[in-house]
């Protein structure tokens, strides 16, 4: 059992119309993903997501609700685990990966950028989820 796992946030799957022409959407080209983060009065950091056609995420990724963790080491955590989305680097200082656990989709993060740096805008560009191209 992995001992060193914080909570991060909630990824909500949502319908493509429900957010797909908010301004403050990003939408990730890699995987005809679109993102927009949701502000609540208690704080919880819930990010939407919506998929267009073409993605080649798993499809439970892209039908159910997961909730997502980081730890001191990635690696460890998805070793021996069912991964539905492999380990990848979206943007400098944050490495990722999905598992499922009794069939919930987990997402596990290592990162050593703040808060404030990963839920800011800045910290996509030159990324692979959001180029500064697209």
């Amino acid at each position: 059992m992995l001992e060193s796992i914080k909570f991060h946030h909630i990824g909500k799957i949502v319908p493509l119309a429900q957010i797909k022409d908010n301004p403050a959407t990003k939408y990730a080209k890699i995987y005809d993903m679109y993102s927009l983060d949701e502000q609540n009065k208690l704080g919880i950091p819930i990010e939407l997501h919506a998929f267009g056609p073409n993605s080649s995420l798993d499809p439970l990724i892209q039908t159910q609700t997961h909730v997502a963790f980081t730890t001191n080491d990635v690696k460890a955590a998805i070793a021996d685990e069912q991964i539905i989305m492999p380990l990848y680097q979206p943007f400098a200082g944050y490495q990722t990966a999905m598992v499922l656990v009794n069939g919930q989709p987990i997402e596990l993060i290592e990162t050593t950028l703040s808060e404030r740096e990963i839920w800011g805008d800045g910290i996509f560009k030159d990324s692979i989820l959001y180029p500064q191209s697209d």
